[in-house]
């Protein structure tokens, strides 16, 4: 047996069914998305695309009141497992099927039956199910999908990356912040061929997979396709600079065009941390999330160190530092020595060696 939140769960024991342990962020970030959901609309309809053996769907229905659960799993056996943690859990009959992820999302689809949660927890690229998710998603609805297509996202299968994404990633340190967004961008270009668009609410690399909401809106008159721009960076100084139109100056590595806009909705965050009094593992990455700047990308300090041959000062004086100067900069829940800033490259190697030269 396995304790996660106020639930109990079957260990599985057969070949290809599993409890991920560390997908439990995610999984608390999923039970307050409910959580503040419902205050927002009340009852709401949820589907699960791939169930597992039920861990998302007992404490969905246990611990965020969720009765309206539609679970759907490819995996035979996983929904036996599934059941079976049902009645562990003393949870009555809701509606379960046994049909691929795209097929269950088209057939509501076309019945016009659609739901206000969509959780797309799909292994690799969650790309192939973009379209059917919108079909199936309410406009003003959430799709909260997972990602952990990590060697795609990081630059190391370009040719996966412009089959999946429709553009080249870079294998660079902020390579997981970028990975996001590049996701992100696959969302929004769905959705706007189709005369909508998302908005991001909250996005949460948790050292494992992706994690992000989106909110689908109707329309493309307010939408953020303006913040679309270009990456380019330098593999030798590890300098990064953002372009927001395709005028590109200099020589380095490209990624775009991508989102660059803001990852989080600020003002849910302080709600999801208002309902996450009881999810301690979450309550760590949302405080990180609110201290964030919303600057695209981060430098490893570390790495720059590396570069120019210096002994690392602390991250918190390097970020006092840049802030007395007077620019934005924090830390980022991505990577623990990362630091988001709107300082030029210059301005930040020249903080790190003048605290450095004082160590």
């Amino acid at each position: 047996m396995i304790k996660e939140g106020s639930c109990i769960f079957l260990k599985p024991e057969k070949k290809g069914l599993f409890y991920n342990p560390k997908g439990i962020v995610s999984r608390e970030l999923g039970v307050a998305l409910l959580r503040v959901e419902k205050q927002l609309k009340g009852d709401i309809k949820v589907l699960e695309c791939m169930a597992g053996i039920g861990f998302r769907t007992v404490r969905y229905y246990k611990e965020a009141g969720i009765n309206n659960i539609w679970a759907n799993e490819a995996n035979e056996e996983a929904i036996e497992v599934l059941k079976e943690n049902l009645k562990l859990n003393n949870i009555p009959d809701i509606i379960i099927t046994n049909k691929e992820a795209k097929k269950v999302l088209l057939e509501n689809a076309l019945n016009e039956n659609r739901f206000d949660f969509i959780d797309l927890d799909s292994f690799g690229s969650p790309s192939e199910f973009v379209f059917s998710v919108i079909m199936a998603l309410k406009i003003e609805g959430l799709v909260y999908l997972t990602s952990t297509d990590g060697f795609t996202l990081c630059g190391l299968k370009q040719t996966a990356s412009i089959r999946n994404y429709g553009v080249h990633t870079i294998n660079s340190k902020f390579c997981h912040e970028l990975g996001m967004r590049v996701v992100i961008s696959q969302f929004m270009k769905c959705a706007g061929n189709l005369n909508m668009h998302f908005e991001p609410v909250i996005s949460l690399y948790d050292g494992y997979a992706w994690r992000i909401a989106l909110r689908l809106k109707k329309g493309v008159e307010n939408a953020n396709f303006d913040k679309f721009g270009y990456v380019l960076y330098n593999p030798q100084t590890k300098e990064y600079k953002l372009f927001e139109n395709n005028k590109i100056e200099g020589d380095g590595l490209i990624c775009g065009p991508i989102y660059l806009g803001s990852l989080h909705n600020k003002e849910y965050v302080v709600k999801l941390i208002e309902n996450s009094s009881d999810l301690e593992n979450l309550r760590k990455f949302l405080e990180k999330i609110m201290k964030e700047e919303e600057i695209p990308l981060y430098y490893d300090y570390q790495e720059l160190c590396d570069i120019i041959s210096l002994s690392p000062p602390p991250r918190r004086r390097i970020i006092k530092a840049l802030k007395k100067r007077g620019y934005l900069a924090s830390e980022t829940h991505i990577n623990p020595y990362g630091i988001k800033t709107n300082a030029p490259y210059e301005v930040l190697i020249e903080v790190i060696k003048s605290l450095s030269s004082k160590l």
